[in-house]
């Protein structure tokens, strides 16, 4: 896994603060490879609650939150389906391949 003990500190973190402390992060993608270099860091998030609107809201909080103490770096969040809702092929990949941070 390509992120220091401290960036996964800081993503936990910060997501305990936008989503709330049941919110789960799993890394998936490229990250995953210590083989590679470079990548965005893509996060998988379980256990949301809220309405679209509330999620939106926290997800742009992460983000920037996220931006500011870890420089300029991609991140892209991927949330778990709703319940009753059936997953997308990405959800799919993140919920298969995510490593829990």
């Amino acid at each position: 896994m390509r992120l220091t003990d401290v960036q996964i500190a800081i993503l936990k973190r910060i997501a305990a603060e936008a989503f709330g402390s049941q919110a789960r992060l799993y890394l998936f993608g490229s990250r995953t490879d210590d083989s590679l270099r470079g990548g965005d860091i893509d996060l998988y998030v379980t256990g949301l609650t809220g309405t679209p609107d509330e999620l939106l809201n926290a997800k742009l909080h992460f983000l920037v939150k996220a931006k500011r103490q870890l420089g300029d770096q991609r991140i892209d969040l991927v949330f778990a389906p709703a319940p009753g809702q059936p997953a997308l092929p990405i959800q799919q990949r993140a919920a298969q391949t995510g490593i829990p941070l």
